[in-house]
């Protein structure tokens, strides 16, 4: 009854019939009940679910300003990281360390704009994915696609490697740009093997 009460009161300063400081002196107080809640408990139990949901979302879910999913994005592989993006460094990427040969994926559904051998950086692949994205792959072994190939997201593109100047082990030197500016993959892709 003084829950109805006060949802009446509330409709009628909505409706201009009643002064907010009238409202305030509606004593609201529920009876309480007899039942025992663990509160601090379901609190800890709640917020630690929170935090395991927020560290999956924080991966592999690209954004349009309405906040609506424009796309997902799946790890090229899985591995160590070697070295991190360091725009102050020019080193627009990271360095995943991987076995040798290990498959290389398309983190989503692109069209292969380069696929290519470079003296610096080996066998080099680049992808062009919707909402302007270009991704990079470089010093791979082996290119699966040519310049033209369409790829869904989790194909097989090339093949780890160690080519070209630049590198200086087994690994993946992975690249993520959007409208001509490049990102930290580590915001959008979780590459830990766990």
């Amino acid at each position: 009854q003084k829950q109805e009460n006060y949802i009446k009161s509330i409709k009628s300063v909505l409706m201009g019939e009643i002064e907010w400081d009238s409202l305030t002196k509606i004593n609201y107080n529920p009876t309480p009940t007899n039942q025992s809640i663990n509160l601090p408990e379901t609190l800890e139990l709640d917020s630690i679910l929170r935090a395991e949901v927020l560290q999956e979302d924080k991966y592999n879910v690209v954004e349009s300003p309405n906040g609506n999913v424009k796309f997902l994005l799946y790890p090229p592989a899985k591995g160590p990281i070697s070295q991190d993006y360091n725009p102050e460094l020019k080193h627009f990427a990271i360095d995943l360390v991987l076995q040798k040969n290990t498959p290389i994926k398309s983190v989503a559904d692109g069209t292969v704009i380069f696929s290519e051998w470079s003296a610096e950086t080996g066998y080099v692949i680049i992808l062009e994915h919707a909402h302007s994205f270009l991704t990079v792959y470089k010093h791979n072994s082996s290119l699966n696609k040519e310049q033209g190939d369409n790829v869904s997201a989790g194909e097989v593109i090339a093949a780890a490697g160690n080519t070209g100047e630049l590198s200086t082990g087994w690994h993946l030197h992975f690249e993520l740009w959007e409208n001509g500016y490049p990102m930290d993959p580590k915001n959008f892709i979780d590459f830990s093997e766990e």
